[in-house]
């Protein structure tokens, strides 16, 4: 890890300042993704979430309807 962390540190001092406000608009949205739940925790979370994925992956496409009723 640490070599990776001075391969960074390297890359970003020949980075242009110009693009140093998307390196770290990136690195904030890198920490917020890691202090939220994943897409496959926060459903499973979800009470009968799990089951209705699993029911409907089984239901033959045939069964839907081409066009929405809302």
């Amino acid at each position: 890890m640490q070599d990776l962390t001075l391969k960074i540190r390297d890359e970003l001092k020949t980075l242009h300042p110009l693009y140093m406000k998307e390196v770290y608009d990136f690195i904030t949205f890198l920490k917020a993704k890691q202090e939220k739940n994943d897409d496959t925790e926060y459903l499973s979370s979800i009470p009968g979430m799990v089951e209705s994925i699993i029911t409907e992956a089984k239901r033959p496409l045939s069964e839907y309807s081409d066009t929405l009723d809302w």
